[in-house]
């Protein structure tokens, strides 16, 4: 009496591929399938399947470019006969089947990171309503499976910085700088994250260290930002500061972009006219509001401004680091406006947290439009820093100084950082206003 053949080809035993041996030995498969009690077809799959198996993993060992074997070459197998003789209907079949294996896990992993995306984009909509625990009970639970989603550690560190919990913030902004420092310096060798190996899933998003960097910046300023504010409010202040933080409310002001800065502005004008108006006392409580990417943040730049003291100066220079497209770019403008009497602060700026120096290259930037005798100054001083990203960007601000005598500065830290596109652009046009 026959017994029935297992089914499952991971599960052969050593009796179930006898059927198998004796048809690769030359065995009639009628009579082979007859005797074990199995198809004749079901008998050829599991022949065919172990053998692109084994021929699999034999080409995986030598790395054999199949692709570019003819048909009538030598079969790459060593058996003498020609390819089209041997093995081309094997090797045929492995791609076949890699080509659909593929495929399927394409689509998988697409389905997979549209579904990832809708849970982050709920995770940040929790966020901007003001659901601070929600949000952060959402993307700690996302994040076991997506260890390495920038996008949920950033919502994990904004939930933590409005609520307060500064450090636990800076210990996730550390971790991940380090990791986006290393994943930099693998994607620059391998041209790929290792998440796309060892069959995990690709659908890390990473940060690069530039903008972990800033995130650390905000997170540490938010921690002195609440060391400044006063342990006895002043009431006036305060009302009026949640007045300005009703241009956050997305269902007052629906608008974005542009056009709702500007309908924002419009209806809290008078809000800001009353904050310029009241003394520098209002300094400490904008700033907890400046760490956050918010409508409201976007006007503090404008209220420091009015204040010609230190802590304004600074606080600007602060914002400025942050990366935030609108209130960044105006911290950098009124730095400007403010003209010479912002230089020992950039230069105080450069000799605190050097750790932080590769976002500075907005205040450099400012130091050239300033053009003052101190701003020249600090810029020969920066050709000598050691990192060449501002090292680039202080040669470019020399340039708008038009003196020639910038020249041998310049030439000698190009050649010592090995050649930068913006100095090199910058010595260019001094030499040929020189020429004029």
């Amino acid at each position: 009496m026959t017994t029935p053949f297992k089914s499952g080809f991971d599960t052969l035993s050593e009796a179930d591929f006898e059927p198998v041996l004796e048809l690769l030995r030359g065995g009639d498969p009628h009579i082979i399938a007859n005797k074990f009690g199995i198809r004749k077809e079901k008998l050829i799959k599991i022949r065919d399947d172990l053998l692109a198996q084994a021929e699999g993993e034999k080409i995986a060992k030598t790395d054999v470019p199949l692709a570019n074997i003819g048909r009538n070459e030598p079969c790459p197998c060593g058996s003498g006969k020609k390819y089209k003789n041997c093995c081309l209907d094997v090797h045929a079949k492995i791609k076949s089947r890699v080509k659909a294996t593929e495929a399927k896990d394409r689509g998988n992993r697409e389905k997979e990171q549209k579904k990832l995306i809708d849970h982050i984009e709920e995770a940040f909509g929790l966020f901007a309503g003001g659901n601070y625990a929600d949000a952060l009970r959402r993307a700690s639970k996302l994040i076991r499976r997506y260890p390495n989603e920038d996008r949920l550690h950033d919502i994990m560190v904004s939930s933590h910085l409005v609520t307060g919990e500064c450090d636990k913030a800076l210990e996730i902004c550390r971790h991940r700088l380090k990791v986006a420092n290393v994943e930099k310096a693998f994607f620059i060798e391998h041209g790929k994250y290792r998440d796309t190996e060892g069959g995990k899933p690709a659908l890390s998003y990473y940060y690069p260290p530039m903008t972990w960097l800033q995130k650390y910046w905000i997170a540490l300023k938010t921690k002195d930002y609440q060391g400044l504010y006063p342990e006895t409010e002043n009431p006036e202040i305060t009302a009026l500061v949640k007045k300005l933080q009703l241009a956050d409310d997305p269902n007052r002001f629906p608008a974005k972009y542009s056009q709702g800065h500007e309908l924002r502005k419009n209806a809290v004008q008078g809000t800001l006219d009353k904050l310029k108006g009241i003394g520098p006392e209002v300094v400490p409580y904008m700033l907890p509001l400046a760490c956050r990417y918010s409508w409201a943040g976007l006007f503090v730049p404008e209220i420091l401004f009015c204040y010609k003291t230190d802590l304004a100066t600074r606080s600007m220079i602060d914002i400025s680091m942050f990366g935030y497209a609108y209130a960044s770019g105006a911290s950098l403008h009124y730095l400007e406006k403010l003209g010479e009497r912002t230089v020992p602060c950039i230069e105080e700026a450069f000799l605190k947290n050097k750790t932080f120096d590769p976002i500075k290259t907005g205040i450099v930037s400012v130091l050239g439009n300033i053009r003052g005798s101190a701003a020249y100054e600090l810029l020969l001083g920066l050709l000598e820093h050691e990192s060449a990203h501002i090292v680039n960007w202080a040669g470019a601000a020399l340039a708008k100084f038009g003196s020639s005598d910038a020249l041998p500065a310049m030439m000698a830290a190009n050649e010592r950082i090995g050649g930068e596109q913006m100095i090199d652009a910058a010595i260019q046009k001094l030499m040929d206003h020189g020429r004029i």
